[in-house]
C-alpha cells in the first residue's frame, strides 16, 4: 500500500451524486429508496457527540418497502473494493457467531459505484448508549462494553477476512488500515506533515509528541484475536443490556489488547473508576496474561499519540500552534501509568480463584 501524503489523509468525500447511487441501489437490490443522506445531516439519525459534516459517506437509506438500512461508501483512494467485501464477511462471522453487531442487509451487501465498494448494513434501532435517557448508568454502560470486548476476543479463531491484519484505526481512508502499530505509522506520518508547514517556534511541541511516539507500544507478541479497531463507547448501538456494535471496517487479526486499552482510556475520560467496570467486563470472557499488564502503560499512550499529533497537524494547517499540555497531547504517559496502576489494583483485588481454590488468571 503506498504510504499517505498530507493531501489524501482524511480523503473520503461525499458521493457527488446521490441520486445516481440511490439508482445504483435500487438497481441492485431491487429497492426503492425514499432518502439518501449522510447519517449526520439530520439530528433524528446523528450519532451522540457528532456534528454534520462529520461522516459524509455513511448514508441512512430509507426504504419504501422495508425497513431503513445503511450504505457505507468506502471512496478513498487507498480503499480497496475486497478489503470491503472483507468487511462483509466479518459480519457475517459475527452474526453466525451470535455476537452482537451490524448486520449486512442482504446476501450479497458489497457493490462498486464509481470505482468504490459500497456495503450495505441493516440500521440498528435505538441511538448512542449513554446520553441519560436509556435508563442505564455509566458502570453499567462501560461493564456492558468490556464484557462485549472479552467476547469479541474470545471468539473461534477462523480463516480469510477474519485472519487479515486489523486493529488499527481506519479513519484515515484505508492509508494504514492493519495491526495496531499501523497507528503509530499514521501519527508519525501526521508529526512529519505537521513539522513541513509548521513555523520555527512549534518545533518544541511537536518534538515533545516525536520523543513521546518513541516511547509507545504497539503490542506486538502479546496475545492476538480478531478485534475491532475503535472500540468505546461511541462504537455502540442500543440501550445497556442490549447493546450492539457497529464500524467494523478497520477490524481483523492483531493483538487484543490495543482495543482494551483504547476502551479502558475512553472510560477514564469519563470517570477513572469506570475503568473497574470495564475491566471487570471483560474479564467474564477473557483472561489478561502478566506481559499484556507489564506492557498496557505503552500500549494506552498509542492511540491519545494518534489523536494528539493529527490535531497537531490540523492546528499547524489553520495557521495556530500545537500545545503539548492540552488535549489528548496532555501528559499521555501519566494517564496511562494511573489506569494501569488501576487495573493492577483491580486484578489484585479481585483475582478470581481457580478449580483447586488457589489464584487463577487476571
Amino acid at each position: 500500500m503506498p504510504a499517505a501524503t498530507p493531501d489524501l489523509v482524511f480523503g473520503r468525500s461525499r458521493p457527488e451524486d446521490l441520486p445516481a447511487l440511490a439508482r445504483h441501489l435500487e438497481d441492485r437490490y431491487g429497492i426503492r429508496i425514499s432518502r439518501l443522506a449522510p447519517i449526520d445531516d439530520d439530528p433524528a439519525t446523528r450519532p451522540r457527540g457528532s456534528w454534520p459534516g462529520r461522516r459524509p459517506a455513511t448514508l441512512v437509506l430509507d426504504r419504501e418497502d422495508g425497513p431503513s438500512w445503511i450504505a457505507r461508501v468506502h471512496s478513498s483512494p487507498a480503499d480497496t473494493v475486497e478489503r470491503v467485501r472483507g468487511d462483509a464477511r466479518i459480519l457475517r462471522y459475527l452474526q453466525e457467531q451470535d455476537y452482537p453487531a451490524e448486520r449486512p442487509a442482504a446476501a450479497e451487501p458489497v457493490s462498486v459505484f464509481e470505482g468504490a465498494g459500497v456495503l450495505v448494513t441493516e440500521l440498528l434501532p435505538g441511538g448512542r448508549p449513554g446520553d441519560g435517557q436509556d435508563g442505564g448508568t455509566p458502570s453499567d454502560l462501560h461493564r456492558e462494553l468490556g464484557a462485549l470486548l472479552g467476547r469479541l476476543h474470545a471468539l473461534p479463531r477462523a480463516d480469510g477476512a477474519m485472519s487479515r491484519d486489523g486493529g488499527a484505526e481506519e479513519a484515515d481512508g484505508g492509508h494504514h488500515v492493519g495491526r495496531p502499530g499501523q497507528d503509530l505509522v499514521a501519527a508519525r506520518s501526521f508529526l512529519a506533515a505537521a513539522r513541513r508547514q509548521a513555523p520555527p517556534e512549534a518545533d518544541a511541541a511537536l518534538s515533545v509528541l516525536h520523543d513521546q511516539l518513541d516511547r509507545a507500544d504497539d503490542a506486538e507478541g502479546l496475545p492476538e484475536a480478531l478485534t475491532h479497531a475503535n472500540f468505546h463507547a461511541w462504537a455502540a448501538v442500543g440501550v445497556p443490556g442490549a447493546l450492539s456494535i457497529v464500524g467494523w471496517a478497520g477490524s481483523g487479526r492483531g493483538p487484543r489488547l490495543p482495543a482494551l486499552a483504547w476502551l479502558l482510556r475512553t472510560a477514564a475520560e469519563v470517570d477513572e473508576t469506570l475503568v473497574d467496570a470495564v475491566l471487570d467486563g471483560y474479564r467474564e470472557h477473557s483472561a489478561l496474561i502478566p506481559e499484556e499488564i507489564h506492557r498496557l502503560p505503552g500500549v494506552l499512550t498509542v492511540r491519545p499519540l494518534w489523536l494528539a499529533c493529527l490535531d497537531a497537524w490540523f492546528t499547524v494547517r489553520a495557521g495556530g500552534l500545537p500545545d503539548p499540555a492540552s488535549g489528548w497531547a496532555a501528559d499521555p504517559a501519566g494517564r496511562a501509568h494511573r489506569i494501569a496502576a488501576r487495573v493492577a489494583d483491580r486484578l489484585a483485588a479481585t483475582r478470581r480463584p481457580d478449580r483447586r481454590g488457589g489464584a487463577g488468571g487476571c
